[in-house]
């Protein structure tokens, strides 16, 4: 990903245009009440310009065009320049203020995967967060989190931040909008899905770019973000509007069994909980148990968990695998073959089910290591 912020040269003051108007006065020789005269404007005017205290409207530069021999658009100009660094330095003068909201995200990883760029100053942080969200304060930060209605696992183990919870969010909608997709088309979607089954049994990480492409013939981008501090963010699914998706990812543990897992349950949410839940987080452990503080979201993660499970291995074709009781190398691969599909997700879901130990079968796991953080694939 790359960062969106830009170095731009800010002057530091930028003159009243009564500075300027001043100038052409001493060089035609005339007084405040001579312009007053000739531009019909009154000298109290005149006099407020010249010592900054009032603006130039249209129709004052309108009548400096004439008397000055300057375009009105030169006059306008410079009250514009003005008043956009006096509101800057306004701006500018509320950022120390806002140091202690910055300092709750995780700066360090934001940096390191290029979300935003190094600063040097508490001011300058706020600075570039802010540029980051596309918001203008702390209070517009948290309208914004507060309106995406996101609906995440909570449980009494681990609080999740917010605040990272929502970079990792942004970052996942900016590497969205630089992916060109179809329109949403469930039934396309749905057709596709022998294919991206079969593209778990392409080497990484040119099946996540294959990925990327079928699923944007059907409206729905792909993205890969790294998870962020204080977030255990595996993935998450949103409806950006009625056509366009998202599903984004963090290749979290690297291994396709678990990234091809978490890309069906994501795939689930959209095709299972669209009406409902508009935009799912998915950012707790595996365990549940009586952890979890909102039963209705166990619910919707089992059904994800379920459609993934079923979608990558039917139910019927595990249980005749399972009943033969053979569970070597060669027979997990034929089994894979047999189904298009990785043969780590056959060893997974084996361990899973603790018909294999965690340490046996792993050699024909995958590891997506030619992902580079930050970077889609």
């Amino acid at each position: 990903m790359v960062s969106n912020s830009r170095s731009v040269y800010e002057p530091k003051s930028v003159a009243h245009p009564g500075e300027t108007v001043i100038e052409y006065l001493e060089f035609n020789g005339w007084s405040q009440r001579d312009l007053a005269r000739r531009s019909g404007i009154t000298a109290k005017t005149i006099s407020e310009i010249c010592a900054g205290k009032a603006s130039i409207s249209p129709t004052t530069a309108l009548a400096f065009e004439n008397v000055l021999q300057r375009p009105a658009h030169f006059w306008l100009n410079l009250q514009r320049r003005f008043d956009e660094a006096e509101a800057r330095k306004r701006v500018d003068s509320e950022l120390p203020g806002w140091a202690e909201w910055a300092q709750r995200f995780p700066v360090g990883d934001m940096v390191k995967f290029n979300f935003i760029d190094r600063a040097e100053s508490a001011e300058a942080r706020v600075a570039a967060l802010l540029k980051f969200f596309g918001v203008s304060s702390p209070e517009s930060w948290g309208s914004v989190w507060a309106a995406s209605n996101v609906a995440y696992r909570q449980t009494r183990k681990f609080e999740a931040s917010a605040e990272a919870m929502s970079a990792w969010v942004r970052a996942v909608e900016l590497a969205a909008s630089q992916l060109r997709a179809s329109d949403f088309s469930e039934s396309r979607l749905v057709q596709l899905i022998p294919k991206l089954r079969h593209e778990t049994s392409q080497p990484a990480p040119r099946c996540l770019e294959a990925v990327q492409d079928l699923c944007a013939s059907a409206g729905v981008s792909v993205v890969v973000v790294p998870e962020l501090t204080r977030t255990r963010i595996s993935g998450c699914a949103r409806w950006l509007n009625e056509k366009k998706a998202v599903i984004g990812l963090t290749l979290r543990y690297r291994n396709d069994d678990q990234v091809w897992f978490t890309f069906f349950h994501e795939l689930g949410h959209l095709l299972l909980h669209r009406k409902k839940h508009s935009f799912v987080l998915d950012n707790a452990d595996v365990d549940f148990s009586d952890n979890v503080v909102d039963p209705e979201m166990q619910r919707v993660e089992e059904e994800a968990n379920r459609f993934a499970a079923d979608t990558l291995i039917p139910p019927e074709r595990l249980a005749d695998f399972i009943r033969k009781k053979q569970f070597t190398n060669e027979s997990i691969l034929k089994f894979a073959g047999d189904l298009d599909i990785g043969p780590g997700i056959i060893v997974g879901r084996l361990q899973f089910e603790k018909l294999l130990d965690p340490h046996q079968g792993n050699k024909l796991k995958r590891r997506f290591i030619g992902v580079t953080e930050g970077e889609q694939p």
